[in-house]
Order: C-alpha cells, then sequence, then structure tokens
C-alpha cells in the first residue's frame, strides 16, 4: 500500500506537469542531500535545454538508489512543484547495451514469424530476450541459465488487488519461502507491462515496497516493442482501456536449461505449487 500511494502521487504530479522535454545527457553527479543529478545534456527536443548546458534536476528515491554516475541515460524532464524533474529515466549506455540490441532483433523477427496461435508452453524453451533490470543494468535472460526461475509479468500501476499486486505478494512471499527451505538457486523474474512508465527507478521503489531482495529477484522493463513480443511469445494478452491495462496472467517456472517446467494460467495460483515444482528442479 506505501508504494501504491507514492506512485499515485507522483503520476498526479506528472499527469499535471506545466511544462515537459525529452532529453538525454550524462550523468556527472548524483546529489544525495537534495536527491538531485546534475546532467550534461547531449540532446534536447526543447530550446528550453540547450545541448551542452548543465542542469540539476529531481529525481524519484528509485533513480537516486541507482549507480547512475558518468553513465548515458535519456528522460522526460517535467517542470512542476516549482523545479524541474526527470521521470522515466532509463540508461542508454553500460555493460551489455549494444547486446541487448542485437538480441531483441534476433527476438522480433523470431516473433514475427511465430504463428498467433503459437505461444510457449510446459515442456519448450523460452527465447532469449534483453532487459533492464531495476538496478538500470542490462540482464539477457540466458544469464540465468543453469538457474531455474519463476518467471510473471505485472505493472506497478495495478490498482486490481487480486491482479498484479496479488501476484507481487506471492512471489515476494515465495522468495521468502525458498531462503527458508535453502533453495539458495531460485531466482525469480517480473516483466512490467506498461515500460512507458515503468523504467528502473520506479520498480526499484516497487521492490522496496514489497521486501523483494535484489540478489535473486529480477525486476525488467524495456522498450515498447520488446514487451509486446514477449506478450506474443508467453501468450499474454493485454488491452489499454479507461486509463489502466486490461489484461491476461500467466507465472511459469523455467528449468536451469531455460525450459518450461511448470505453467499456471490466471491471477490465482499456489506458492506451494510452485515451490513443490522447485524443489524437483533443485
Amino acid at each position: 500500500m506505501r508504494f501504491f500511494l507514492s506512485i499515485t502521487a507522483f503520476y498526479f504530479l506528472a499527469l499535471h506537469a506545466i511544462h515537459a522535454a525529452s532529453i538525454e545527457g550524462r550523468v556527472l553527479k548524483v546529489l544525495s542531500d537534495t536527491r538531485s543529478f546534475e546532467l550534461e545534456l547531449t540532446q534536447s527536443a526543447d530550446a528550453k535545454f540547450e545541448v551542452g548546458s548543465t542542469h540539476i534536476f529531481r529525481v524519484g528515491l528509485g533513480d537516486l538508489m541507482i549507480a547512475y554516475t558518468g553513465r548515458m541515460i535519456k528522460a522526460n524532464a517535467a517542470y512542476y512543484s516549482k523545479q524541474w524533474h526527470l521521470e522515466q529515466i532509463f540508461p542508454v549506455d553500460g555493460l551489455g547495451a549494444k547486446a541487448a540490441r542485437d538480441v531483441n532483433h534476433q527476438l522480433h523477427q523470431a516473433t514475427a514469424a511465430m504463428s498467433r496461435r503459437k505461444y510457449v508452453k510446459t515442456g519448450e524453451y523460452i527465447p532469449n530476450f534483453a532487459m533492464i533490470d531495476q538496478h538500470g543494468e542490462f540482464l539477457q535472460i540466458r544469464q540465468l541459465q543453469g538457474r531455474p526461475f519463476v518467471l510473471n509479468f505485472i505493472f506497478t500501476r495495478c490498482t486490481v488487488p487480486t491482479m498484479c499486486p496479488a501476484s507481487s505478494t506471492r512471489m515476494a512471499d515465495m522468495q521468502d519461502a525458498a531462503r527458508e527451505a535453502e533453495l539458495k538457486g531460485l531466482h525469480f523474474v517480473s516483466i512490467t507491462f506498461d515500460p512507458d512508465f515503468d523504467s528502473p527507478g520506479i520498480l526499484n521503489q516497487y521492490a522496496d515496497g514489497y521486501g523483494m531482495e535484489s540478489e535473486n529477484f529480477h525486476l525488467l522493463t524495456m522498450s515498447q516493442i520488446v514487451v509486446d513480443d514477449l506478450l506474443r511469445q508467453f501468450g499474454i494478452l493485454t488491452m489499454e482501456e479507461d486509463g489502466t491495462i486490461n489484461h491476461t496472467m500467466a507465472t511459469l517456472l523455467v528449468d536451469a536449461n531455460g525450459r518450461v517446467a511448470y505453467r499456471k494460467e490466471g491471477a490465482t495460483w499456489s506458492t506451494k505449487d510452485f515451490m513443490d515444482a522447485a524443489t524437483k528442479l533443485l
């Protein structure tokens, strides 16, 4: 609930921004005391922000916790509450950035060639794909090879208690249960439906709000094109309606070789069933 309230307040302010502009730049300094970034601009869609100039922007708590110093980022600059803010911050560079583009290009080609009725089922291998996690790091899913993981799809603005909030609570509970059972090799992956809003910083706050421990929990975001390809690959249907995202749900247990060992459709699934299935893999 604490996370939902903070995101709701943030979204309200962003919608009521007096002025907004798309920019890119290099983070020169992270100013923790004022919760701000010092940014040297390299691209700007607005004459108010000249390329080469340096500006101070206030950022969210989740963004502040990411090691962005020295890195290139893209973001929306929004003016409200009498100061400039950076929203929807995404890294542009970093270890694995180019490889991520190549991997996702291959994913897009493979997805375009798929039959509309085909999706990854139990016993089949999942495709490789690359996204950005809640720490602003590029991650290819094949980097988890050798470790089984539970995978689902969520979005942080979901307000239906029985859908994403309930699913995220069960994922966090399962992480606790795996720790208690000493299933150290089990990982957890949540992919956002809503990458336009769910930046790494937002996902960072979301993980903190649900008590998810980052050592083996990966909350992932990327461009809408990549997310749409993954929804096709995993057989998830979405529709934007009345300011939210209506969607189907599926939760999967993927084995150490990248094959789906167990798949459960819908919003009601049992942590015990997944724990029992995971125990057989470890």
